[in-house]
């Protein structure tokens, strides 16, 4: 049974990781917001700091990854929860690129503020379980060290 659930959990991880880096390659954000005519406007500077927290997202999803592959490797359901929410915090960032449609310049700048406001708060919640997934996954890490992670003892004459 166990080794069912190793191979079957790792085959996951695998078409996960797998599956997420094109969707990483695939996924760029402009560093400048939609062009507009004029000064920028505040709907400009809340679509801009939205984008650069996006891009400071984005950078820590290679951090995400490798504790997903870290853990995987314990081959111990004690690190499955772990596992879990690192990759709940993925899919949460992958659903919310999936849904993010700026809207057209064409819109009330009103409309277009609420609109990247409303997304901050979305972002900044999965920006919260990224923390809170990593952080966890860096705790049992820490407190539970893979058998090659440990030191070997010094041999004593």
């Amino acid at each position: 049974m166990k080794t069912c659930f190793k191979t079957c959990f790792k085959r996951t991880l695998r078409i996960v990781a797998a599956a997420g880096i094109p969707a990483l390659a695939a996924c760029s954000s402009p560093n400048k917001p939609i062009n507009e005519q004029g000064a920028a406007s505040l709907a400009s500077a809340a679509e801009m700091a939205l984008l650069n927290q996006h891009d400071s997202l984005m950078a820590r999803t290679q951090q995400l990854y490798m504790y997903k592959s870290k853990l995987a490797g314990y081959h111990t359901e004690a690190a499955a929860p772990y596992i879990h929410g690192l990759l709940a915090a993925d899919g949460a960032m992958l659903a919310w690129m999936h849904q993010y449609k700026a809207p057209d310049t064409t819109a009330a700048p009103a409309t277009r503020l609420a609109y990247f406001q409303q997304q901050r708060r979305v972002l900044d919640a999965v920006s919260q379980q990224f923390s809170s997934s990593i952080d966890s996954a860096t705790r049992f890490t820490a407190a539970h060290p893979a058998p090659g992670d440990v030191p070997p003892p010094a041999l004593s004459k």
